[in-house]
Parts: structure tokens; sequence; C-alpha cells
């Protein structure tokens, strides 16, 4: 009988100990991933908490977040995919349990990564400075392509100009001619100074719901791949 005591107790304590891990841990995901989504519009957000049987999470400690999102917009891009990790998060665990609210209490650390694809960003260029689609981009690893037919002049110019994409004051990305290429023609230069005036494009993340700076981007077959840091 004392035995089949000592295993019901042991059971009972195990089942106390487990609960975090079965029903806040699931709670405080599912907060993340509605409030992620809403901030960054996504179409999906996939939220993955490190925590120990989640009693910590009961203090208003994580040690550590991780999520990814998927179909999300900023500032009018959009973004294929955004993943973002954090370490040792701080929040008020009483505001999450009466408010639905997650309040961070102390800074804390983040690195990420944003992918846009080609079709995004061409989609953003006729929008904001080609709605006649004279011209798209082409994203390859050796830079970023910006090609077309254009009237000046009275003529018709096939263009190609071979360019790169510059972190600007932390937040932004603009797009910076290198080269030029031309089928056969010589190009007037007055016409390369039309092309830098009027087609200038600024990928702007100043919108980024967490303060975050841009640290380096990598072009690839049609995606170009933007690395983030900073303290949320």
């Amino acid at each position: 009988m004392k035995r089949y005591r000592l295993v019901a107790i042991i059971a009972i304590l195990l089942v106390v100990f487990a609960l975090p891990r079965v029903f806040f841990v699931p709670y405080v995901t599912n907060q993340l991933e509605q409030e992620i989504a809403r901030n960054l519009q996504a179409r999906e957000v996939k939220v993955q908490l490190e925590t120990t049987w989640g009693w910590d999470l009961l203090f208003g400690r994580l040690p550590k977040l991780q999520f990814i999102a998927s179909g999300a917009v900023i500032d009018g891009l959009q973004i294929a995919r955004v993943e973002l990790e954090g370490r040792e998060i701080r929040f008020d665990p009483r505001l999450l349990l009466q408010e639905q609210e997650l309040v961070y209490t102390a800074p804390f650390p983040v690195q990420g990564e944003i992918v846009v694809t080609e079709n995004s960003l061409n989609e953003l260029l006729w929008e904001s400075v080609d709605p006649d689609r004279l011209l798209r981009f082409s994203v390859v690893p050796e830079g970023l392509d910006l090609g077309g037919t254009i009237q000046f002049w009275n003529l018709q110019w096939t263009v190609t100009l071979r360019g790169d994409l510059e972190v600007q004051h932390g937040t932004a990305l603009r797009y910076v001619f290198k080269d030029l290429a031309l089928s056969d023609t010589k190009l007037p230069p007055i016409l390369l100074d039309v092309l830098s005036e009027n087609y200038e494009l600024v990928l702007d993340f100043g919108a980024f719901p967490y303060p975050v700076e841009l640290e380096d981007v990598f072009l690839t077959e049609q995606e170009i791949l933007i690395t983030f840091g900073g303290q949320i």
C-alpha cells in the first residue's frame, strides 16, 4: 500500500510540475503568433519557445524565442519570409494573463533575416516609380539588374543597368547603379542621369514593427536576403 501511495504522489507531482508546459507554453505561443501576425500583416506565423518546462514563463522570463513569418507586408513591400531570434526576454506575466498583452520589461538582443523575392521587388517598382512597367528587376548573385525598353528623344532605347542594394541610415536599402550594358548602341550620358533620377528605388524598413538595424544584403537567384540585428 505504501508503495502505491508513493507512486501516486510521484505521479501527482509530475502532473503539477508539467502543468506550465502543457497549458502556459501553448498559451504564450498562441498569443505571440497572433501579435506577430498582426504587426507584420503576415499570412502565417510559427513561434518556437525554448523554456524549461514553462516555469520560467510564470516568472516573466523566456530564455529563447524564434519565429518565422510568411507572407508579411512592410511598408507596402511583400515579404516572402521574416525570421527572428531573441534571447533572455523579460516580460510581465500578470499582464499577459489578465490583459492578453505581452509587455516587455527589459530590452533584449535580436538577430534575424528578411527574404524578398524578385516578383515582389518588381511589383513595388511598378507601383511606386514605373506604372507603365517599362523596366523590370532581375535578381542574380552578381548584382541587381534593371532592364527594359524606354523612349527618349523619340527613340526606343533598350537598356540593362547593373546595380546593387546598399544599406542607408540603418533602416533602408537604396538601389545604386554600378554598370551599364546597352545592345549595340551608345547611351547618351543625359539618359543615364534621367534613369538615375526617375527610377531611384528605396526599400524603407523603418516601418518594421521592431526597432532593428539592417546589417547586410545577399543576392541569390530571384531572391534578396537581408540580415538585421538590434534590441527590442
